[in-house]
């Protein structure tokens, strides 16, 4: 009689579980809600159908099979996975603490666990098998369960202290050998992109660090990244789009207040940029004064805080580059390209140590920029599909977003697609290929296909698509090309 009931008891579990993995089957997005999930688009639907639905239908299925032949060894696997999970949650308890619904689904999860293990025991017990240790695993949950409700803000403490000594002690410059680096740290555009901050990479050339632009998220990306802003020795703008600027003030700010800075940070650009850093530092003479007068001058000097322009000029029509800055073997080169009606926009070279970067900010395809970035290792060249692009125009019209409609339909003009950025690619000789600022935004790396087009019949050498973290690494003395992802 209690193997029956224990059996019914177990079966009961498996026919639930069928039931939840075939309603995510059916509709993942409105059942996904019951496990906090939000669905992103298709990829987020196919995750839900793939992995969650598939999770409950295997547990289902092992549990009812077992119950109905009688099989301790089948009734295990659904055991076994919901420990896994229990452990899961007994660990996001730790790390982030559990909310009331998370509770209930792990007090769910462990009585499901202790009947699969009776039903196991029981079987076992009938044919003369050993039971011994079968509950350790569900009595080991609600144990830690306990110590780890019992003492949450000691656990937690010590979780917080790991956690900031990690990230204090995360210094990127220090532990890089000498030569070229860019640490990508905004690889969008003005576009939403939950992977890509707006236009930002930090080129690190020996123990001298500049920035390119300052989209927004931009600096506090470059700080998970290990750059800390203290270490900036200037920032560099290709031009005034409000999304290569909207991060400047914060970038600004941070390598001020954490470095202690007496003098303000030096702010490169073309003519033009002179009016920018007045209106970030008229923008944040308030918060200048309250954090002098809550920290003291000594650790925010007011001399430090805001930029300082240091503006080059280019002359309309003209093809010259610039030299803007040369300092202890870095040289940096401004080369006039065409993003008209925008002007002035430029690229940026960066020679160090036998090695060079070249930037292109935004830029229709330019011969001048090819023939500038002449030999360089790796051009980071912005990308816009215009067959992706004309699909959110067309989804524009239809829905009846008429502003959106217009810009979408007006922004190939004076961007790249990934097609002529090859092209250039190909005419400079450069080693590789590497595209950020990327229009549409690419949700996910299934998309960069559709996204790179025919770039590759036009440019031989490697091609990636970028997300924020990426650190591109051009060793001194050496033709290698390192790369890794530090988010």
């Amino acid at each position: 009689m209690t193997q029956r009931l224990l059996r019914y008891l177990s079966g009961t579990i498996g026919l639930l579980f069928v039931l939840i993995g075939v309603s995510l089957l059916l509709a993942p997005g409105r059942q996904s809600a019951l496990f906090a999930i939000m669905p992103s688009g298709p990829a987020g639907l196919s995750t839900v159908r793939a992995d969650l639905a598939g999770l409950f239908l295997s547990m289902g299925a092992f549990a009812l099979v077992g119950a109905v032949i009688a099989s301790d060894a089948v009734l295990m696997v659904p055991a076994a996975f919901l420990g896994i999970i229990a452990a899961g949650r007994l660990v996001n308890l730790i790390a982030d603490g559990l909310s009331p619904d998370a509770m209930r689904s792990l007090t769910v999860e462990v009585v499901a666990i202790g009947v699969l293990a009776l039903t196991v025991m029981n079987l076992r017990r009938t044919r003369g098998a050993k039971t011994r240790g079968l509950l350790l695993v569900p009595l080991a949950l609600l144990v830690l369960l306990g110590v780890a409700l019992l003492f949450q803000r000691p656990l937690g403490m010590a979780l917080m202290r790991r956690t900031i000594d990690t990230a204090m002690s995360n210094q990127l410059v220090a532990s890089l050998p000498d030569g070229l680096h860019a640490a990508i740290c905004g690889a969008g555009s003005p576009m939403p992109d939950a992977t890509r901050s707006g236009p930002c990479i930090a080129v690190i050339a020996g123990r001298h660090v500049f920035v390119v632009d300052a989209g927004e998220g931009g600096p506090r990306t470059l700080a998970l990244m290990g750059v800390q802003p203290a270490r900036i020795d200037g920032v560099l703008l290709t031009h005034f789009h409000s999304d290569h600027i909207g991060g400047l003030g914060e970038l600004l700010l941070q390598r001020w207040a954490t470095g202690s800075h007496t003098d303000q940070t030096p702010v490169y650009g073309p003519q033009g940029v002179e009016l920018v850093v007045q209106g970030f530092n008229l923008a944040y003479t308030l918060d200048k004064g309250y954090r002098i007068a809550h920290h003291g001058e000594q650790t925010v000097p007011p001399s430090g805080s805001g930029g300082v322009a240091r503006p080059f000029t280019v002359a309309p029509d003209s093809d010259a580059s610039i030299v803007v800055l040369r300092q202890d073997g870095l040289t940096i080169t401004a080369i006039p390209v065409n993003h008209k009606p925008v002007f002035p926009a430029v690229a940026y070279r960066f020679d160090y140590g036998g090695r060079s970067l070249v930037i292109s900010g935004d830029t229709a395809a330019s011969p001048v920029l090819a023939a500038a970035a002449k030999g360089a290792d790796v051009l980071l060249h912005e990308g816009l599909q215009v067959t992706m692009v004309a699909e959110m125009q067309k989804a524009a019209v239809r829905n009846g977003r008429a502003p959106m409609a217009t810009i979408t339909a007006d922004i190939p003009s004076y961007h790249t697609t990934p097609e002529d950025a090859a092209k250039v690619a190909a005419e400079a000789g450069v080693r590789e290929l590497v595209f950020y600022h990327t229009i549409p935004p690419l949700p996910m790396s299934y998309l960069n296909a559709v996204f790179l087009g025919d770039a590759a019949r036009f440019y031989k050498g490697p091609i990636s698509v970028s997300t924020d973290g990426l650190l591109l690494s051009l060793p001194s003395g050496s033709t290698s090309i390192g790369r890794r992802n530090l988010l």
